[in-house]
């Protein structure tokens, strides 16, 4: 079977439309869509599905006043569907509710499809395209939604399931740069407060506990600018529960994360949550990052078979395991960091990873503990392929009293990477000029990661496939992808 090269997938509009009217949700550990379980070589990338051609629509423009629309307690289901707007606002000062276009508040079922709105105004007076609270099942696919906004342009508070496929995030150049709103935020609260009994974070008393969702098949770019600063993320989230982020594609976005996930939650009735994010691209990301209060270490997240070009990570959560399993992290030019820890709690796990730079990326890890005790004991990190110059130093404090450790020899006698590899060596891509990070067979990488990876004995699952949904070998290759079947195939 030939495997499409990641970067050079035929844009599929017909899959867009197949994917979106047949997918049903299977909410399961690691079971979450149709499009999930279906043959991964055969599927083209979030950028692919997502990216809409804008010369073959026909926008109205539109006062935002005018048209905005509120629905509330509502048990039929709300469908709003092929409409092209580009809106403005009278008024330069945002406001949360008559700034939103949409808002709904506890309605049960709610469908938004082929929608296109610009947010016309480079001053971010715009709130909330799409704003939901306390409200049941949400159904959001094949969108188009950019421009700038001060709140996010999808936003869910307290709401208990959603689906979102085929959505383009997009920043747009207002004279001063690209910018754009943060994209998607998923808020399930941020743990209880002992004072009042309620949900930090969480502004209304009927907000629904949030059970489980799937965001895929989506594209977020090109939001460079970073003054004003905003905390813009691509998509943000709050307790996420179970569900899962697939096949999503960001590119160029630098204003704070492109995906920022946390299980903020530590209560009774937020336990044992799994959240995965998998068979996504960052390309030219300022970072990807988890942070948060307080979480329960009953859940995880799990980071696996995700490629990041020239992007970076930041951890700061708390409590909790996070897990990145058969990544691949490319830099083509130095970055400064790869991974800044900030001084919180919770274990961080890397496996069977690889890493590839021509040039030295500077520090691997930066630490913002506050005593020598703090981060670094919490990193777990091993069957790691580094193929790249030696760093500037493999820990650096930004803060407090973290030691330095500046070679590979002091990393290794400190308890970290006791089985990985650093070396100058080709990885022997299958083609990485065309952006396809596949394995020769004949590649360093091929084989050398830990076969735990594929029968776990702890909570997290199996990851028994690579991003093309080719099964792992035993012992499996470090990195997103593993050995291509053919050359040149």
């Amino acid at each position: 079977m030939q495997i499409r090269p990641l970067l050079m997938v035929a844009c599929c509009i017909c899959a867009l439309c197949s994917v979106a009217h047949t997918d049903d949700l299977i909410p399961e550990h690691g079971k979450y869509s149709q499009t999930y379980l279906s043959d991964w070589s055969k599927l083209p990338t979030g950028r692919e599905l997502a990216r809409h051609d804008l010369s073959q629509m026909e926008f109205t423009d539109v006062a935002g006043e005018d048209v905005r629309q509120v629905f509330t307690d509502e048990t039929d289901e709300i469908r709003i569907s092929g409409q092209r707007l580009r809106v403005s606002w009278a008024s330069p000062e945002c406001e949360k509710y008559r700034h939103a276009l949409y808002y709904f508040r506890n309605c049960e079922r709610i469908v938004i499809e082929d929608m296109a709105v610009i947010q016309n105004h480079g001053d971010w007076r715009a709130s909330s395209t799409f704003f939901f609270e306390s409200c049941g099942s949400i159904e959001i696919r094949n969108c188009y939604l950019a421009g700038t906004s001060e709140k996010p342009f999808i936003r869910l508070d307290g709401c208990e399931e959603y689906f979102i496929d085929g959505v383009e995030i997009a920043g747009m150049d207002f004279g001063e740069g690209y910018r754009c709103a943060q994209g998607i935020v998923i808020n399930n609260g941020a743990g209880l407060d002992p004072e009042t009994g309620r949900h930090r974070g969480i502004y209304r008393d009927d907000a629904r506990d949030l059970r489980f969702g799937v965001i895929q098949n989506s594209y977020f770019h090109d939001y460079g600018l970073t003054d004003p600063v905003f905390n813009h993320d691509g998509i943000a989230f709050a307790a996420p529960a179970d569900g899962l982020i697939f096949n999503c594609w960001f590119e160029n976005w630098e204003a704070d994360a492109a995906i920022d996930n946390s299980h903020r939650r530590n209560d009774e009735d937020y336990q044992n949550h799994l959240h995965r994010t998998e068979r996504c691209v960052f390309v030219n990301c300022h970072r990807v990052k988890t942070n948060g209060a307080v979480g329960s270490p009953t859940c995880s997240l799990l980071w696996c078979n995700n490629l990041y070009v020239d992007s970076s990570l930041t951890d700061y959560h708390v409590g909790w395991e996070n897990w990145r399993v058969h990544e691949t992290y490319i830099f083509t030019r130095p970055k400064g960091y790869f991974h800044v820890m900030h001084y919180r709690e919770g274990p961080k796990f890397f496996r069977n990873c690889l890493m590839y730079s021509p040039v030295s990326v500077g520090d691997i890890y930066q630490s913002m503990g506050e005593t020598p005790e703090q981060d670094i004991t919490l990193l777990r990190s091993n069957y790691f392929m580094y193929l790249m110059p030696a760093p500037r130093n493999w820990l650096t404090a930004r803060t407090g009293n973290t030691p330095e450790i500046a070679t590979w020899e002091q990393w290794r006698e400190a308890g970290f990477d006791a089985d990985s590899t650093l070396a100058e060596l080709d990885p022997l891509f299958a083609d990485a000029a065309a952006g396809d990070y596949r394995l020769l067979a004949e590649s360093p990488a091929a084989g050398a990661g830990s076969a735990e990876t594929l029968q776990p004995t702890d909570r997290r699952p199996a990851v028994t496939h690579d991003f093309y949904g080719n099964p792992r070998p035993d012992p499996p290759g470090c990195g997103a992808f593993e050995v291509v079947a053919t050359p040149g195939g």
